[in-house]
């Protein structure tokens, strides 16, 4: 059987893996944009509005949406000031990235590795094709 390759066959991977992660997402409380600022902040310290701004371009929201997330972290003790991931906010991050592995595991674990490689690839190219038609 031929499938295939468009943006509707992409965006249908896209969502059906996206409900999965908004199901484990709910299961902790943590909204998307709240996901994306831990996963930015995962490697260090970010200055709050430097993480607003990552988030707004990132996310493509606007910054009422990008402060409110920043916010919610620091009201829910998983940030602190400057803005760093607190112990309780490490944990939460690597319990969703735990589930994000298993996800990922049960998706994409028995596909040949360089079918792996090539989606990987193309997908990246579309991606920043995408991203450069948006910007003009």
């Amino acid at each position: 059987m031929t499938y295939p390759f468009n943006g509707l066959v992409i965006g249908q991977a896209g969502r059906a893996t996206r409900a999965l992660l908004d199901r484990l997402l709910d299961d902790t409380t943590t909204t998307f944009p709240e996901w994306v600022a831990l996963v930015l902040l995962a490697d260090g310290p970010i200055p709050e509005d430097d993480l607003v701004d990552r988030l707004t371009t990132r996310l493509r929201v606007d910054r009422t949406e990008a402060e409110a997330a920043v916010a919610n972290l620091a009201s829910t003790g998983l940030t602190s000031a400057g803005v760093a991931l607190t112990a309780e906010g490490r944990a939460r991050f690597q319990h969703i990235s735990d589930g994000l592995d298993r996800i990922t595991e049960t998706l994409y674990g028995d596909l040949p590795a360089e079918d792996k490689e090539t989606a990987g690839r193309v997908l990246a190219v579309v991606t920043a094709r995408a991203e450069a038609e948006l910007a003009a």
